[in-house]
């Protein structure tokens, strides 16, 4: 026959390979992948003229796709763009203008027949993992709402995830060793100058509202979102619990910090600065009775508080000298911080205004730091 002769001429390396393969597959489809060019090659030759892109198939951007998938990509010559999952399933699948996409960690089975035709129309499929997740026994000491999650998502698609995929990525040695049946490419660290500089000139805007806050909380999504979308240079601090993150985590460069005591509030805002400080106050019975002490601590952060222009703060701040005064009006807000955070000499000012008011108001001595 045909393949054997083949075999022999080709020796061990054949041999190895076809250990490898699955009894299923005829002679001429073996012949064919066994001989077939590596895709790493093909992909990084394409590139030079048309630098197609790579779709990761994600939730939300993560730190395996920031220091593994985007520096491997990179040294393709691709570009890697997130397919969020969250969003689900376009009418029309999977864009033309993918060439690849990339699993990342978990396939909804939503996403399992627009992949089958995505791959039926000539596209590639890749699986990447960058934990354990297949081995059932691994998750036994995880949180239960995670461990099922990874179930759902990892153990049960295992079947779906090697019939749809045309090559498997790992994040370490131990997975490339323990998944050898795959064949996996071992993905090394990296990172772009961006993802490690330190971000001098980054804005930092923050809201520390409290439990009592939520329609305030809700009220800026919209807000913090247009400020994130009008300047890449602005970072958001929130202070809210697991409601709060899922309301803020599809926003970029927003960090929710849990709530903390007064006495660790106090000791946390002494150490760390931020630019411009928010406290818009809704219509609600609550908070007519609220006092202006968000004031101080904005001066204690050396931030320009911008404040919605009622009682308590009306009557107390010096509009355009040491805070800002504003209507309740969203746009109005997007604006206002969009400005303020382009205009350093500005914040500057305010800030050194408010400083100095604060400290005429001390009782026992001047203020320390900025």
């Amino acid at each position: 026959m045909l393949l054997f002769p083949i075999i022999v001429l080709c020796g061990s390396k054949i041999i190895s390979r076809l250990s490898c393969m699955t009894a299923k597959l005829n002679p001429v489809r073996l012949l064919a992948r066994l001989f077939k060019p590596r895709e790493e090659h093909r992909i990084h030759h394409e590139s030079a003229k048309t630098k197609p892109t790579v779709g990761l198939l994600s939730s939300s951007d993560t730190a395996s796709i920031t220091y593994l998938l985007r520096p491997y990509l990179s040294k393709l010559g691709q570009r890697g763009v997130i397919i969020d999952t969250e969003t689900g399933v376009a009418e029309d699948g999977l864009p033309a203008t993918y060439n690849c996409v990339v699993i990342v960690r978990y396939l909804p089975s939503e996403w399992v027949q627009p992949l089958q035709e995505f791959r039926a129309s000539g596209g590639r499929v890749i699986y990447f993992m960058d934990d354990d997740l297949m081995d059932p026994l691994a998750l036994k000491n995880l949180p239960a709402s995670y461990e099922k999650k990874i179930r759902k998502f990892a153990v049960h698609q295992r079947t779906k995830l090697e019939s749809i995929c045309d090559e498997f990525w790992v994040s370490t040695q131990y997975l490339a060793e323990k998944y050898y049946k795959w064949r996996p490419t071992l993905l090394l660290p990296g990172a772009s100058i961006g993802d490690i500089a330190v971000e001098g000139n980054m804005c930092s805007i923050c809201y520390h509202g409290t439990a009592s806050h939520k329609a305030e909380l809700e009220w800026l999504v919209s807000i913090f979102s247009s400020v994130q979308r009008g300047n890449d240079e602005t970072r958001v601090e929130v202070f809210g619990d697991h409601q709060v993150n899922r309301m803020y985590r599809q926003i970029p460069r927003v960090a929710v910090l849990h709530p903390m005591s007064w006495p660790s509030y106090l000791a946390y805002t002494s150490a760390i600065k931020h630019d411009i400080g928010l406290a818009p106050l809704l219509p609600d019975p609550f908070n007519a009775a609220r006092g202006p002490t968000k004031f101080f601590d904005f001066a204690r952060m050396g931030a320009v508080g911008i404040y919605s222009n009622v009682a308590p703060y009306r009557d107390f701040i010096q509009d355009g000298v040491d805070g800002i005064l504003l209507p309740n009006e969203p746009e109005l807000w997007v604006e206002t911080i969009l400005d303020l955070s382009l205009d350093t000499q500005r914040r500057q000012r305010m800030r050194a205004a408010a400083r100095e008011r604060a400290q005429s108001m001390t009782w026992d001595g001047p203020l320390k730091g900025v």
